[in-house]
């Protein structure tokens, strides 16, 4: 894909993302996100150099939102019961996994996911491996499942 293709997508992206945010139509506000929406991607163009692009499949972004908003409200109610209950009993742990995933941006994607579920947080990304602190880490054998699930429909996205 070109260089001129890359920029028009990033910048229609971008300035999408403006529009839905900023919620205003107004003149001034659609010169101002599209300023700096084309002047973001054409940074992000020049500093970063790309393996071949590739397009986001939306069927898998979509089913992605669905499993990151199911995962949330789960681990949510996981982290109240704690909270309420008399003893928590936990078992805090730091936790390397190894991913599969070959692509920054999907590594990154996964390492976020994983941060924005209550009760894991992300504290680095080297090479393919993870490094996840949990408040609960029951199972050592089993810890691969904190990124099983987000980590086979990232791939597909």
């Amino acid at each position: 894909m070109t260089d001129t293709i890359r920029l028009l997508y990033w910048t229609t992206l971008l300035f999408t993302m403006w529009l839905i945010l900023t919620a205003n139509i107004q003149l001034a506000n659609i010169l101002t996100g599209f300023g700096v929406s084309f002047a973001i991607s054409l940074l992000y163009l020049k500093m970063f150099q790309h393996s071949p692009f590739k397009m986001i499949n939306p069927y898998w972004l979509f089913i992605y939102i669905i499993i990151l908003i199911k995962n949330i409200i789960i681990s949510n109610i996981e982290i109240a019961i704690r909270i309420f209950s008399k003893d928590m009993h936990l078992k805090p742990a730091i936790i390397s996994i190894k991913t599969e995933l070959t692509s920054d941006w999907k590594k990154l994607l996964l390492a976020n996911s994983i941060t924005l579920t209550p009760g894991t947080l992300t504290l680095d990304i080297v090479d393919d491996t993870l490094y996840i602190h949990t408040i609960e880490c029951k199972n050592i054998e089993q810890k691969e499942l904190i990124t099983k699930e987000f980590e086979q429909i990232i791939a597909k996205i």
